[in-house]
């Protein structure tokens, strides 16, 4: 689950994000001022036992296959750690099923218009309206005290070297690795979450824009080389320190195993 949360499908890549109020209008125009929604979704167990896992979009919905709930709950909400999401059922991480969800023709060509932040907000609802309809899915908000990592300059001084003032900006991950140019600490600390498996909070106090390039062992393969902590110690002179702080949390307050159909 480590590795999906960092790594995985394209979809992933709008976690996190906040709507602002500027956003939350032009969402309302470009969907002409309704909520989207699927037009059918069909969820079918998968007993097949094979170990990976897929998603793909489609031109007027998203398939998924031998998918987990956990998945979902990882696309459904703005989180950043699977620590964020508590009460579920055990069965959320050991059952697969295959899901198809579709949208009507107006709905698709409305979602396809949706830039950024208006598309990353209609995902994460589009993906809560699966759990709730077949899953029969019920949650709550609340602030929990959980485990964190602090990020820190190490004792023996950043090891960071700030971008230079044309280059471009870009960054890009792939298991064990992770590199960035004009990278604020924020923004590692968000990509760091993933790989150290809980939230990484900026505690550096470096305000900079930095090039950063990282290898570690990627998880399950301790043999491929240093761990992240290490990695984060050596290469770049910081270092992860456990640590607790609020964070907010969905907590599952009901979840049922669906019809077939």
């Amino acid at each position: 689950m480590r590795r999906l949360l960092a790594y995985s499908t394209a979809f992933l890549a709008i976690m996190g994000v906040v709507l602002s109020a500027s956003a939350q209008g032009a969402l309302e125009t470009a969907t002409n001022g309704r909520k989207l929604s699927w037009d059918v979704v069909s969820v079918k167990p998968n007993k097949s036992l094979d170990p990976s896992s897929s998603m793909r979009m489609t031109p007027n919905g998203v398939d998924l296959r031998n998918a987990t709930l956990q998945m979902l709950f990882l696309n459904g909400f703005e989180i950043k750690s699977e620590s964020q999401i508590v009460g579920y059922p055990s069965w959320v991480n050991s059952e697969h099923f295959d899901i198809q969800a579709k949208m009507d023709a107006e709905s698709a060509a409305d979602y396809r218009n949706l830039k950024g932040e208006e598309g990353a907000v209609q995902w994460h609802s589009l993906v809560r309206q699966i759990l709730e309809e077949r899953f029969g899915m019920k949650y709550h908000r609340e602030q929990r005290e959980l485990p964190v990592y602090f990020l820190l300059v190490a004792k023996q001084g950043s090891k960071l070297h700030e971008s230079a003032p044309k280059e471009s900006t870009s960054s890009s991950w792939s298991p064990g690795k992770f590199a960035s140019h004009h990278c604020r600490m924020s923004g590692l600390a968000s990509s760091l979450s993933g790989a150290a498996d809980r939230i990484v909070i900026d505690k550096t106090g470096l305000t900079g824009e930095y090039d950063v390039e990282l290898t570690w062992a990627p998880d399950g393969q301790p043999d491929a080389g240093p761990s992240i902590f290490t990695a984060v110690q050596e290469e770049l002179g910081l270092k992860l320190e456990p640590a607790k702080a609020p964070l907010d949390v969905v907590v599952i307050d009901h979840l049922e195993r669906p019809s077939e159909n």
